[in-house]
């Protein structure tokens, strides 16, 4: 029972984020090429331009969006509060467990609470998915979840080496 009701409250999510999402253009296309094709290496990038070279970088099956800042406090349990900045990227269609979160935590115990939220935002998504769509188990199974100082970047996606190759 429990299991229905959080799927339908995903579900809900992902159709109100998908009306709310409709009227938004990709104003980040122009700007963030350059972001992609900079260096992996480079540790002077913040966390948002990490998430939009990974957006860029990697190969998704569904359209990624940013939704609004409300909804990473209930995806993730952050409030902004908790972080300096960053962004999410989420699918738009709700049909795939493809998802980037970056952040940069004022601190080491920020950046220990944002991992703690990535990882029980994947095993939300297992829960979700291991019935709906079993063929998202295995991004969700081997996700890229990587710390770096105060920040913590997570890509779902087909190509975590990629990814990987992009956090750096």
């Amino acid at each position: 029972m429990k299991t229905k009701r959080f799927l339908a409250v995903v579900l809900a999510a992902a159709a109100l984020m998908t009306a709310g999402l409709t009227a938004c253009g990709d104003s980040s296309s122009s700007g963030s090429d350059s972001a992609a094709s900079q260096s992996a290496g480079e540790s002077s990038k913040s966390a948002a331009e990490v998430a939009d070279a990974l957006k860029n970088g990697v190969e998704f099956k569904d359209s990624l969006n940013e939704p609004d800042k409300n909804i990473i406090e209930k995806l993730y349990g952050l409030s902004e509060d908790m972080y300096k900045e960053g962004k999410l990227y989420i699918g738009s269609g709700g049909a795939t467990a493809e998802e980037i979160a970056c952040f940069t935590a004022n601190d080491a115990d920020g950046a220990a609470k944002i991992k703690e939220a990535y990882e029980k935002r994947v095993e939300d998504l297992k829960k979700t998915f291991e019935n709906y769509v079993p063929e998202e188990m295995d991004k969700l199974n081997d996700p890229v979840i990587v710390t770096k100082g105060n920040s913590v970047y997570m890509c779902l996606s087909n190509d975590n080496a990629k990814a990987k190759e992009i956090i750096g």
